[in-house]
C-alpha cells in the first residue's frame, strides 16, 4: 500500500494527465454534475478512468476520502490496460 501522498500524486487518467490531488481540487471547486466535472479532469469522453473518478467524486461529495480504494481502482485500470496491450 502506498502512502496518502503517493496516492495523491498518482495519475488518475492518462488523457487529462491529472493527478488524484488535481482531480480532488477540480471536484471541490465545481458544482457541476459528475459527467461535466469528469470532462474537466479527463478532457475527453473515454470511460477508461470512469470508475475511479466516479468514486472520487462521490467521496468528495461526502467529504471523506478512502485513498486505498482509489489506489486499488487506479491499479485495476492499469492492469486491464496492460493486459489489453499484451493481448491476453
Amino acid at each position: 500500500m502506498s502512502s496518502k501522498e503517493e496516492i495523491l500524486r498518482m495519475q488518475i487518467c492518462e488523457c487529462g494527465e491529472k493527478s488524484v490531488a488535481e482531480a480532488i481540487d477540480i471536484f471541490q471547486n465545481t458544482s457541476l454534475p459528475f459527467k461535466k466535472a469528469k470532462k474537466l479532469v479527463t478532457e475527453c469522453n473515454k470511460t477508461c478512468c470512469r470508475t475511479a473518478l466516479m468514486r472520487l467524486y462521490d467521496m468528495q461529495q461526502f467529504g471523506k476520502y478512502d485513498y486505498d480504494e482509489i489506489e486499488m481502482l487506479i491499479e485495476n485500470r492499469l492492469e486491464r490496460t496492460r493486459r489489453l496491450i499484451e493481448g491476453d
